[in-house]
C-alpha cells in the first residue's frame, strides 16, 4: 500500500525493530452488550489477533475505543464488559482503566510488566468527537507509539482518529490494512466475472454504493427492503412494504442507465400482514395486495440469485435477504448466506447485519473477508477520501 503525504514515522527495518514502549492501540470495540455480555465479539477477536507479536516489542498495550453514541457517562455504554470478554479471549487479564485522561495512567502501566489494558469509552469525553487538540494531547501523553487501527471507525473525524497520532509515533495497524487491501479489491476487480449482492432496509444507505460500482460488475443482485424502492420505481404494486418514496426517482434513474440490465431484482417474496404476527404468505410479485408487508425473498428468486453467484469468481456482500432476526422470514438470508459460503468464489462480505447472518446461520471463516467496518466499508466503496485511511505508515509485525 502507497502511503499518502501525512506520513508521520517510517517503520524501521526488521533487524532494527526495537521496543515500541507504551503503545496505545484506537480498535473498533463498538459491539452489542446486554446486561453486561457481549454478544457479539467478532470484532473484539479481529482485533487482537496479533497481539502476541506486538507484546514481544513493546512494554504494555493499551486498547482505546468509542462504543455508541453516549451523552456523557452511560454505565450501559462503559467498555468494562468489554474488557472482560478480551480476558476471556486472551487468557490473560486485561485491566480496565475507568477514565482516559487520568495522570495516573502512565504509572498504572507500569503496574503490570507486559500488560494489557483496556480505557474506558472515548465518547464519555465531548473532546473525542469534537476532534479536541488538548483531548489529544491529554490522551497521548501517557504512551510512546499510537496504533490506528479501527477501520470501522474511520470515516469520522474525531480525535483519535486524525489528532492522537499526532503527539506519538504512530503507525496504521495491520487490521485496518487489510480492510483496505480487501475492498480495493472490490473497487479493481475485473467486471466480467464479479457480482455484488446487496440487502438490507435502507436503499438511501447503498445508492451512492451503486453508482460508484455498477459500472464495474457483472451483475447486481438487490434483496432486503431496499428492492422495493426499485420495483416500485419500475411500477409494480408492492403493498405495504418499506419504500423510501424520495429515492424512488434516484432508483428509477440507476434502472434506466446503461448499466440498469446488470441488476436483477426479487420475482418472489415471503409477506406478512404484521412483522410482529410472524405469520408468513409466500406470493410472486404481481400478487402483492395492499396490506401485505415483504419480509423475505422467495424460492425463485433464490434459485435466480444462486444460479447468477454460482457464475462469479468474485463477490461482494452487504445487507441481508429480509428479516432475517425472525425465523419465518429468515429463509433467504439463511439461503444465500450458506451458497456463498460453500462457493469457490472469493468472497468478500461488507460487515453489518451481514455478520450477523453469517453467525447465525454459517461461520466467518467460510468467506474469504469479512468486515469489521460497516459504515466506513460502504463509504470506501463508494469512493470517498476517509479521514483516517492511509495517514500513517503500515505496522507490519
Amino acid at each position: 500500500m502507497t502511503s499518502q503525504n501525512k506520513v508521520k514515522r517510517l517503520l524501521a527495518p526488521e533487524d532494527e525493530l526495537d521496543w515500541l514502549g507504551n503503545v496505545l492501540i484506537r480498535s473498533d470495540l463498538n459491539v452489542p452488550i446486554s446486561n453486561g455480555n457481549v454478544l457479539d465479539n467478532f470484532r473484539i477477536k479481529k482485533s487482537i489477533e496479533y497481539i502476541e507479536d506486538l507484546q514481544n516489542i513493546s512494554t504494555s498495550i493499551t486498547f482505546t475505543s468509542h462504543l455508541g453514541r453516549p451523552a456523557g457517562f452511560e454505565n450501559s455504554l462503559s467498555l468494562k464488559p468489554i474488557s472482560d470478554e478480551m480476558s476471556k479471549l486472551l487468557n490473560q487479564d486485561v485491566v480496565f482503566i475507568k477514565n482516559n485522561l487520568d495522570k495516573e495512567i502512565i504509572n498504572i502501566l507500569k503496574t503490570k510488566k507486559k500488560g494489557i489494558f483496556l480505557l474506558e469509552n472515548l465518547r464519555f469525553n465531548e473532546g473525542e468527537i469534537n476532534n479536541d487538540e488538548k483531548f489529544a494531547k491529554g490522551v497521548a501523553k501517557p504512551f510512546d507509539t499510537y496504533i490506528l487501527d479501527a477501520f470501522g471507525a474511520c470515516h469520522r473525524e474525531h480525535a483519535s482518529i486524525v489528532k492522537i497520532g499526532n503527539h506519538l509515533n504512530s503507525f496504521q495497524g495491520p487490521l485496518m490494512s487489510k480492510e483496505i487491501e480487501e475492498l480495493d479489491k472490490v473497487l479493481n476487480v475485473s467486471n466480467e466475472d464479479f457480482t455484488i449482492i446487496l440487502g438490507g432496509a435502507k436503499v438511501s444507505d447503498k445508492l451512492a454504493l451503486i453508482k460508484n460500482l455498477l459500472p464495474r460488475v457483472n451483475s447486481l443482485l438487490i434483496g432486503g427492503g431496499m428492492c422495493f424502492t426499485f420495483l416500485k420505481a419500475l411500477g409494480h404494486n408492492i403493498g405495504n412494504s418499506l419504500c423510501e418514496e424520495e429515492f424512488i426517482e434516484s432508483a428509477k434513474e440507476i434502472l434506466d442507465s446503461t448499466d440498469g440490465k446488470k441488476i436483477t431484482l426479487p420475482v418472489d417474496f415471503g409477506v406478512t400482514k404484521a412483522i410482529e404476527s410472524h405469520a408468513r404468505n409466500n406470493i410472486e410479485l404481481s400478487q402483492f395486495s395492499d396490506d401485505d408487508i415483504g419480509v423475505d425473498i422467495g424460492k425463485e428468486t433464490i434459485k435466480k440469485f444462486q444460479e447468477i453467484l454460482s457464475k462469479s469468481k468474485t463477490i461482494f456482500w452487504n445487507g441481508p435477504m429480509g428479516v432475517f432476526e425472525v425465523d419465518e422470514f429468515s429463509h433467504g438470508t439463511k439461503e444465500i448466506t450458506n451458497a456463498i459460503a460453500e462457493m469457490e468464489a472469493y468472497s468478500i462480505v461488507g460487515g453489518g447485519d451481514s455478520v450477523n447472518a453469517i453467525n447465525k446461520f454459517s461461520s466467518t471463516d467460510k468467506f474469504n473477508h469479512v468486515s469489521t467496518g460497516g459504515g466506513a466499508s460502504l463509504e470506501y466503496l463508494e469512493g470517498k477520501s476517509l479521514p483516517g485511511v492511509n495517514i500513517y505508515n503500515q505496522l507490519i509485525i
